[in-house]
C-alpha cells in the first residue's frame, strides 16, 4: 500500500515524539493552568484598581504537573487511549442531539427546563468516561469479572439495597422540594 503525504508526516511525528511527549504535555499544562487561572489557588496581584491570578506561580506549577505526567508513561498512554473514546462519545451525543432536534420543527433545540433530561446524560457520559479510563488502565475487565461471578451471591442483594436506598431518598427529598415551593 502506498504511503500519502499526510500518513509521512504522522509517522515522522510520531517518531518524534510529538504523540508520547509533546501533545500531552501541552494538554495537560493548558487544563492545569486554566484551572489555577480560574480558581485563583495561589491568590491575586493587584496591578491598578484590578486584581490578576498570579500567572508566574501558575504558569510554573502547570509546567511541573505537565512534566510529571509526560515522565509517567503509564498517565500518557492512558491519555492516548482514552482521548480519542471520549471524543467517539461527544460526536455521539452530538449526533443524538441532532436527532432529537430534528423533532422539534423550527424551535430552537435545547436541554434547557428539562432537568431529569440534563441529569440523566450526565450520569451516563460521566459513567462513559469513567469505564473509557478503567478501561485503558486495564482495570475494566477484572471488575467486570468481579461482578459476573459474584452477581448471583452477595453482590444482588447489594444492589438491590442500594436501588431501594436511592428510590426512597429521591421521593422523600422531592416531596419536601415540593412543599417548600408551595409555601
Amino acid at each position: 500500500m502506498a504511503e500519502t503525504a499526510f500518513g509521512a508526516v504522522i509517522t515522522f511525528l510520531e517518531k518524534l515524539g510529538f504523540f508520547d511527549v509533546i501533545l500531552p504535555f501541552l494538554l495537560v499544562f493548558t487544563i492545569v493552568f486554566g484551572i489555577l487561572e480560574k480558581t485563583r489557588v495561589f491568590g491575586v496581584e493587584k496591578i491598578g484598581d484590578k486584581e490578576y491570578p498570579r500567572k508566574s506561580i501558575n504558569s510554573m506549577v502547570a509546567f511541573s504537573i505537565a512534566f510529571f505526567t509526560v515522565a509517567a508513561k503509564q498517565v500518557v498512554t492512558s491519555l492516548q487511549v482514552s482521548l480519542p473514546n471520549v471524543a467517539l462519545i461527544l460526536i455521539i451525543v452530538v449526533c443524538f442531539l441532532m436527532l432529537a432536534g430534528s423533532f422539534m420543527g423550527d424551535k430552537p433545540f435545547s436541554l434547557e427546563g428539562r432537568k431529569y433530561w440534563v441529569g440523566f446524560l450526565t450520569v451516563v457520559m460521566f459513567l462513559a468516561v469513567v469505564f473509557i479510563f478503567l478501561n485503558s488502565f486495564g482495570w475494566l475487565d477484572p471488575i467486570v469479572d468481579f461482578f459476573a461471578r459474584n452477581l448471583n451471591t452477595a453482590l444482588m442483594p447489594i444492589i438491590f439495597l442500594v436501588v431501594i436506598v436511592g428510590a426512597i431518598a429521591f421521593v422523600v427529598g422531592g416531596g419536601k422540594k415540593e412543599k417548600k415551593e408551595e409555601k
